[in-house]
């Protein structure tokens, strides 16, 4: 199936044009052209070799990296053609008044983005770390003139600073803007068929980086490209009924929800995109599934650093699933305590919340100090937990484990409109970017569940509602609350989870029931 398109919003005949943020974003520049497709998918994104510039670490996400210029001003010119492009486009390269015959390093001033996160578990914000690159070294020819040609990388949208260097020396500037493009793939299909929207060049800066999706004319979720250098992609299922669905993509980071007349505020230049989808037919509800990245959930290392060494056969798993605990090096003929050590409490009351331990049984190695115990994964808070053995109150080893979400139960999977239906999540975590799923229904957006102060238990009921046939259920992951008061995303699906989420790929949810008539 091909790629579907984004549609530009120019039937409006309204500037459809990208903000060109930079050094002179207060002067308001000129906007730039069109949202068409770009080959987004062919470039190269930068390379990992790249120029360290420890003096510009963590910037604010408000700010834009500047660098000094030249106290005698540039000696040379250099200029794009065009100056403003998509991801995999090719800019052509001019300049003139370089040294005859001089090697141009053409250095490509960008940011690389993280998540930042006070002691592993409580979100702060996101923080931009500045880098550079050589894009490409050009020879000047006898008359001081460069020419050559450049593939637009895979970046951040918006302005990119491009310096001309010549033996250690930056001579030459010029300004590169990457414009956002946007994709929907497939274009049709049955009911649950997975959807992937994507956009290549989501600018970097906070008042400009979050995009928010529309289904039907319904809130459904945000996208974010914060550690993906921009590239946002948001995976979903299609919901019914058959026929034709609206998917509309638009930018805003004040508000959790999309800004509709955006032509009239002051990011007017940065158009939105529109898709349509195609459910050919409806099979029947898809069965349950809850995705799988435990292969990226590692147990965090162990801050007890014992005689003794512990290991499990299996180290991540879901409540109620076995496991063999192992250890060695330990005293010999000796009856250990197993302690399992787990967060109580909660976000909202006073009382708050702390790490506490409690005796899972007890282990008796042999004479060579080894043993080997069956364990239960307990009935707990998802993500990271610690097992130690302990003699009298001693620590001699411990290991880690983490707990996968699951669903204990749910149903009924076929009601009539208005009845009920019940879901049951175990392995809900605790931390500020794990212990809240939000709810979407026919993917319309109506509510988030929290785990932590149920210890990982979650109950909850909908009410079916909508004409007979197949209907979603999908749960997403999403960042709780932190304590940068932009962008606003805290609490509402995070549609690009699997790509972009803080510390932890918590997997989505997705189930379905079938409504039927009277």
């Amino acid at each position: 199936m091909q790629p579907h398109t984004a549609r530009c919003n120019s039937s409006r005949k309204l500037p459809h044009q990208l903000f060109a943020f930079g050094l002179l974003l207060l002067l308001g520049m000129a906007g730039l052209t069109g949202c068409q497709p770009g080959a987004g998918a062919a470039a190269q994104p930068l390379s990992s070799s790249d120029e360290a510039r420890p003096a510009r670490q963590g910037v604010a996400v408000t700010a834009v990296p500047t660098r000094e210029k030249p106290a005698a001003g540039y000696s040379a010119k250099l200029e794009f053609t065009p100056p403003r492009a998509e991801v995999g486009s090719t800019v052509e390269v001019h300049g003139t008044d370089y040294p005859a015959g001089a090697e141009v390093e053409l250095v490509y001033y960008t940011v690389k983005g993280r998540y930042e996160l006070e002691g592993g578990t409580e979100f702060v914000g996101q923080r931009y770390d500045e880098r550079s690159q050589v894009l490409a070294t050009v020879r000047a020819d006898q008359s001081g003139a460069i020419s050559s040609e450049l593939e637009v990388p895979l970046d951040y949208g918006g302005s990119h600073d491009v310096r001309g260097r010549v033996n250690g020396e930056e001579i030459s500037q010029a300004s590169l803007t990457i414009q956002p493009t946007f994709s929907l793939t497939p274009s049709e299909g049955p009911v649950g068929t997975p959807i992937e929207l994507r956009i290549a060049g989501v600018d970097w800066q906070s008042n400009i980086n979050t995009w928010h999706v529309l289904y039907d004319n319904r809130y459904f979720g945000f996208m974010s490209a914060v550690t993906t250098q921009g590239v946002a992609v948001a995976r979903f299922r299609a919901a019914g009924p058959v026929g034709t669905h609206a998917i509309s993509v638009w930018h805003n980071s004040f508000n959790s929800i999309p800004y509709l007349n955006w032509q009239q505020g002051p990011y007017k230049d940065v158009p939105g995109g529109e898709f349509t989808f195609r459910v050919t037919e409806d099979a029947g509800p898809p069965p349950p599934l809850v995705e799988d990245f435990s292969a990226t959930d590692s147990p965090w290392d162990s801050s007890v650093r014992g005689p003794g060494a512990l290991t499990l056969e299996l180290d991540r798993g879901t409540v109620g699933q076995q496991t063999t605990l192992r250890g060695r090096n330990l005293p010999a003929n000796a009856n250990l305590s197993v302690q399992w050590w787990t967060m109580v409490g909660n976000r909202v009351s006073a009382s708050g919340f702390s790490e506490e331990s409690r005796e899972l049984g007890s282990a008796q190695t042999g004479p060579d100090g080894t043993f080997a115990q069956e364990l239960t994964i307990p009935d707990d808070l998802g993500g990271q937990h610690r097992i130690e053995v302990i003699m009298g109150d001693k620590s001699l080893a411990s290991t880690g484990l983490v707990i996968e979400p699951s669903v204990a139960s749910f149903g009924p999977t076929r009601v009539h409109a208005g009845e009920e239906i019940k879901l049951h999540l175990k392995g809900v975590g605790w931390t500020t970017y794990d212990n809240t799923y939000t709810v979407t229904y026919d993917n319309a957006y109506i509510g988030y569940v929290c785990g932590f102060s149920t210890n990982g238990d979650v109950q909850f009921s909908i009410t079916a509602s909508g004409a007979p046939g197949t209907h979603i259920i999908d749960l997403y992951p999403t960042i709780y609350k932190g304590q940068d008061p932009r962008p606003r995303v805290y609490s509402v699906p995070q549609l690009t989870y699997a790509t972009d989420h803080p510390q932890r790929i918590t997997p989505a949810i997705r189930l379905a029931v079938e409504i039927v008539g009277e």
